[in-house]
């Protein structure tokens, strides 16, 4: 295969492959051809002759289908892979705070790559980064843009902000520390209008990063942020048509937090957003592993999406998520990966899976959600949460070239009975040969094109010994706050907050 050109305007033909449709046979995809001119697909069909200065991909025995979208993840801290298990959320987010240090230019570039690097490794064409970063500083966030710009992965980009910290947002913190601790956990006070005030002026200064790149908005939560800030950024996705992601009703502390905070809104977070009028097709509720049935009837009313995030649900204790009752509603649903230090891996085969299985053991109907239900999620659902519906998410022409290639010969669809089943059950991530974003190759025989991925691997040994000393002594302070957060956490769940999970 030639090496193309990685700029726009690059014409390719993927010839020869099983092109999965998702309204076609998602066991045995037909054998087709894929045509792209530029950063779009340009045909879709058998037998395609090779146009003059069309590079050839051939793709016999392989299995093309649309990249994945990871719909919920944080950047900030890639580096702290592996370092944490055993913590609940609300104490988790005591250790995987990041020192003032994590803010080195040269620290941020090399774990925003090595985290788009696993996504495009494991087939992921776009990612949602919910960018998490105090103070916001603009030098910071080009750092970010331009490494995602470099290694050739679509983000949409918001900035994660709030003014209520953490520890005023947990139950009976306040009641169980120490003023003089709580003071110092919580930290000085935030200004949500500095906060608004600089993702408008980011909004505005970077309007034409590029195809690749689409903005989004982030209020951390509806219980970490004011009305004031809520209805500002409401105003915002009104004013510049975009969508909000936001963390609803994660862990048993924040349903019982809305119990006790929200009683005009009947205890919940979710009549609150919608009184507020954020609720609709703009929000996007992350997580939502908390909420009641009428709640969910609610979000399905207001035509709210749901981004599921099984696997640092079940590794930060949150619980598993009402699957089947949001299925039922007809809520749009996304999937994420959520923080590496919270999930461990930016793969989405994994949250298919997951997806699919856990409602089989949390619901005592006999059906859940099919694989090939799971695969709509981890695409035209992600793509949904982003609008970008009509552009990402399937093979189709006229859509944005963002695929990737698989090979069919890899033990995980040997025999090969069915590509929706085995995509969902089998595969995890180790037969993604080719992947391409925007109709560039940024990864070809496994590797990527777009960095190099030797001086990579020297970079993040580098940055993260630094990162583990620096984490180690900013953890120094930890036992301190220790026994109050674990006091605090016995009490939430001494409460009943009127659903399990």
């Amino acid at each position: 295969m030639q090496k193309p050109e990685l700029g726009d305007g690059a014409k390719l033909l993927v010839r020869g492959g099983r092109v999965y449709d998702h309204d076609g046979d998602v066991h045995r995809p037909a054998i087709a051809d894929v045509r792209i001119e530029g950063t779009r697909i340009a045909a879709v069909a058998p037998d395609l002759a090779p146009l003059p200065g069309e590079t050839v991909i051939e793709a016999a025995g392989k299995l093309v289908v649309p990249g994945l979208v990871n719909a919920h993840y944080h950047s900030h801290d890639v580096l702290a892979k592996g370092m944490f298990e055993q913590l609940p959320l609300e104490i988790w987010i005591l250790y995987s705070r990041l020192p003032d240090a994590a803010t080195r230019p040269e620290e941020v570039r090399t774990r925003t790559l090595l985290g788009a690097w696993e996504c495009l490794r494991n087939g992921v064409t776009t990612l949602q980064d919910m960018n998490n970063q105090s103070p916001l500083d603009e030098d910071y966030l080009d750092v970010v843009l331009q490494a995602y710009e470099d290694i050739g992965i679509r983000v949409v980009f918001s900035s994660s902000i709030q003014d209520i910290s953490n520890a005023q947002s947990t139950p009976y913190l306040c009641e169980t520390m120490p003023p003089e601790l709580f003071a110092e956990l919580s930290g000085p006070p935030s200004d949500w209008k500095a906060q608004v005030a600089f993702v408008e002026a980011q909004i505005k200064r970077l309007a034409n990063r590029g195809s690749r790149f689409h903005w989004a908005l982030g209020p951390s939560g509806p219980q970490r942020c004011s009305r004031e800030m809520l209805e500002a950024m409401c105003a915002l996705s009104e004013r510049y048509q975009l969508p909000m992601y936001t963390h609803v009703l994660e862990t048993r502390a924040q349903a019982l937090e809305a119990r006790l905070s929200y009683q005009r809104y009947d205890g919940s977070l979710v009549r609150y957003l919608s009184d507020l009028g954020l609720l609709g097709p703009r929000l996007n509720l992350v997580h939502a592993v908390w909420m009641r049935r009428d709640e969910i009837d609610l979000v399905a009313e207001k035509g709210g999406r749901i981004v599921h995030n099984p696997a640092s649900n079940l590794k930060l204790k949150s619980g598993i998520s009402p699957v089947l009752d949001i299925r039922r509603a007809g809520i749009e649903v996304a999937l994420g990966c959520d923080n590496t230090s919270a999930g461990d891996t930016q793969n989405m085969f994994q949250q298919m899976k997951l997806y699919a299985l856990l409602a089989a053991v949390s619901d005592p109907e006999i059906e859940r959600p099919s694989a090939t239900e799971a695969i709509r999620a981890a695409t035209l659902g992600g793509a949904a949460t982003a609008f970008l519906g009509d552009q990402i998410g399937a093979i189709r022409p006229g859509m944005k070239a963002d695929l990737a290639i698989l090979d069919l010969s890899d033990p995980a669809f040997l025999p090969f009975n069915s590509a929706a089943r085995q995509l969902v059950y089998s595969e995890c991530g180790r037969s993604v040969e080719t992947v391409i974003v925007d109709g560039r190759i940024v990864v070809r025989e496994r590797r990527l094109v777009t960095i190099d991925e030797n001086e990579l691997c020297e970079r993040i040994a580098e940055v993260g010994e630094r990162f583990r000393r620096d984490l180690g002594i900013f953890a120094q302070r930890n036992p301190r706050f220790r026994p109050y957060l674990d006091a605090a956490h016995r009490r939430t769940w001494e409460q009943d907050v009127g659903i399990r999970r």
